[in-house]
């Protein structure tokens, strides 16, 4: 039994650098690519939300106010994730991206009611997801207001304000609830998907072609010809990582408040999974043509519709919470956005991070136990 040698892998490697440099399609692929389908995607795609997770920070604590809780989650369009005792806790439920709204119903809510006075909620709305964040907000002023009128069916002095009760709002991460702001660092997940796609066409083609026959008789071992091929793909795709960061950054003027040494390695994290993940589906397959396929059928379709690009994770349902979750893209777009708009750190991050490398372990293990040495 041979044991495992760099140097045998490090061969592979080189081989592999050598091949992406030369061939100017597969440079292109795994570097320039991903920022030029940055700029060709961001426009395209809007998608109504259905459902909004909501947390109620209740100061009040009356029957009025559990009573206007009730009735804004009656329909199930808001669906109610739990009641903080303290601003910092409902704020930490938004950083974490648990809640999409947070609804602040202060001291004093049912005396302004009874009193015939306008009464105040505060709505704390997550922006980094624009289209989601807005329609939360005209959901909860709609409820909010059929509530007061519903309260004061005559209406309130005539000295008062013509609402019975103002929604004072507060949009975190993207104030303006800009849609690119959103839908620029989803895309970088989907992009960034591309070296996987060259990965998986470069062992097909192996096989295509017949070089592989040529591997197969060298003491070449599995695990090395397979992690010979991974690092040049992680080291381009983390140049194609610092390039769409620098098109999110600079074309678009979205705000990067994180660190990006971070975002950095969160992208190898995710270079991790999904290299690994198309070294996999590779295994079976015996042609180019086959693996530009089944990749696009598992990485970029899927990512769009399934993974929280367009629109939330449904999680009422258990089949497409396992579905996102065995995406790469879908821990990703939860990093990206919170790197850039968030400004978050690992800690706040680790849940995602510790699935792709979950993700990537795998893969990565039955990649190497599964790789067919034989042609037939």
């Amino acid at each position: 039994m041979l044991s495992f040698s760099w140097r045998r892998t490090l061969a592979v490697t080189w081989k592999e650098v050598v091949h992406i440099v030369r061939d100017a399609r597969t440079l292109f692929l795994v570097t320039l690519q991903p920022a030029i389908m940055l700029v060709a995607l961001a426009y395209m795609f809007t998608l109504d939300a259905e459902r909004f997770p909501l947390a109620v920070l209740d100061q009040d604590r009356t029957a009025l106010s559990r009573e206007y809780v009730a009735m804004i989650t009656s329909d199930g369009t808001f669906q109610l994730r739990g009641w903080p005792d303290t601003l910092r806790e409902a704020e930490a439920l938004l950083v974490k991206g648990q809640v999409r709204a947070v609804v602040v119903i202060p001291s004093g809510f049912m005396d302004d009611l009874q009193a015939r006075r306008p009464g105040t909620v505060q709505a704390l709305i997550d922006g980094t997801d624009p289209n989601a964040g807005g329609q939360a907000l005209a959901q909860l002023n709609a409820r909010t207001q059929a509530f007061g009128a519903r309260y004061l069916p005559g209406g309130l002095s005539p000295t008062d304000q013509a609402q019975p009760i103002d929604v004072r709002t507060r949009v975190w991460y993207n104030p303006t609830l800009k849609g690119l702001y959103s839908m620029v660092p989803g895309l970088i997940a989907v992009v960034m998907s591309t070296p996987a796609f060259a990965i998986a066409v470069s062992v097909t083609r192996e096989r295509e072609v017949g070089t592989l026959e040529g591997l197969i008789v060298t003491p070449l071992r599995n695990g090395e010809f397979l992690v010979g091929k991974f690092l040049p793909y992680v080291a381009s795709g983390l140049l194609g990582a610092v390039l769409t960061a620098a098109v999110a950054v600079f074309w678009f003027r979205v705000p990067f408040r994180g660190n990006f040494p971070l975002f950095l390695l969160l992208s190898a994290d995710f270079l991790l999974g999904s290299l690994w993940l198309a070294l996999l589906i590779a295994n079976f397959l015996s042609s180019q043509q086959a693996a530009s396929v089944a990749v696009f059928l598992v990485f970029f379709l899927p990512s769009f519709f399934l993974a929280g690009l367009l629109r939330p994770v449904d999680r009422t349902s258990l089949t497409a919470q396992v579905e996102a979750f065995v995406l790469p893209t879908t821990h990703y777009i939860t990093i990206s956005r919170g790197v850039f708009l968030k400004g978050v750190g690992l800690a706040d991050l680790w849940q995602p991070a510790l699935a792709l490398s979950g993700i990537g372990v795998i893969a990565l293990t039955l990649s190497i136990a599964l790789f067919k040495r034989k042609l037939a």
